[in-house]
């Protein structure tokens, strides 16, 4: 219990000091294609606020999921990790589509740039990103996190493609190859958007978790308990990706299962399957 809360709070403050560092940044990226009239710049920077702005919905959700359940919230709320999660893959899809078409645009009509000013920015931008990807490394298995993760990791991918982009501009003169990097680094955060929405999905949609066997799960409850002659009804369902419910009606052959031994029929099913909560409920035939 006190190694999870020093794991919370350190998860906490790792994100609120991503946090300030990126709106640190995201004000030298601003000015600084203001002051060097860098399109490339001020279109990132247009990103960097939408970064920040998932980066705060993770914040409150982190705080909001500790809440423990009420009348209203029978499971808890910690399930609005789930919804940050698709919110965030979506924001991050969202921009990503643009980042595809303003490189189409600019593949058709390349645009002049200060190689040599935006090379290092990109640079201080990619040292910025790369300390929160360190720093949220370990956590980036929270649905909640991995949204921000992305975030960032969008961010950090973009910085690359500027200074790969800057020092070929400089060596050839090829603006265009600003917008042809953009495209290749975006494609290369493509999957683990589709990854982060999907599994956000099928949690909302209260799909089987990957990889569950159910009817190993049926076959095992079968043959739990001598007891037991069907297995009805089986469910099982993600709350959130550390929480898997498993619940089922068995109807069982006149034979009475006492409570000793469905309570150890339970937390074998707990242990076999790594379900959080199990419920089973008996019925005689009737």
């Amino acid at each position: 219990m006190v190694k999870k809360l020093f794991s919370e709070q350190t998860m906490t403050y790792n994100l609120g000091t991503v946090f300030i560092l990126t709106i640190g940044y995201f004000f030298i990226e601003l000015l600084g294609g203001l002051y060097y009239n860098s399109l490339a710049l001020l279109t990132d920077a247009s990103f960097m606020a939408i970064n920040i702005t998932g980066q705060l919905i993770v914040l409150y959700v982190a705080k909001l999921s500790k809440r423990p359940a009420d009348n209203n919230n029978t499971f808890g709320y910690e399930r609005a990790k789930v919804l940050s999660g698709l919110f965030n893959g979506m924001l991050v899809g969202f921009v990503l589509f643009f980042v595809l078409v303003d490189s189409y645009n600019r593949i058709r009509n390349p645009q002049a740039l200060d190689a040599g000013k935006v090379f290092y920015i990109a640079l201080l931008g990619l040292l910025v990103n790369g300390f929160g990807l360190l720093k949220l490394y370990k956590s980036s298995g929270d649905i909640n996190i991995k949204g921000a993760y992305i975030l960032i990791l969008n961010d950090a991918l973009g910085s690359v493609g500027v200074i790969v982009s800057s020092v070929i501009i400089q060596l050839t003169g090829l603006y265009v190859m600003d917008a042809v990097t953009s495209i290749f680094i975006g494609l290369l955060v493509a999957y683990p958007i589709y990854s982060l929405l999907k599994g956000s999905i099928g949690i909302l949609m209260e799909g089987t978790p990957v990889g569950m066997d159910i009817e190993g799960v049926r076959r095992f409850i079968g043959n739990g308990l001598d007891c037991i002659k069907q297995v009805k009804d089986l469910r099982v369902w993600v709350l959130t990706p550390e929480k898997t419910i498993m619940a089922a009606r068995v109807r069982t052959d006149g034979q009475v299962c006492s409570r000793d031994e469905i309570k150890a029929l339970k937390k074998r099913l707990e242990s076999k399957f790594g379900f959080h909560d199990v419920y089973v409920e008996i019925y005689e035939e009737g």
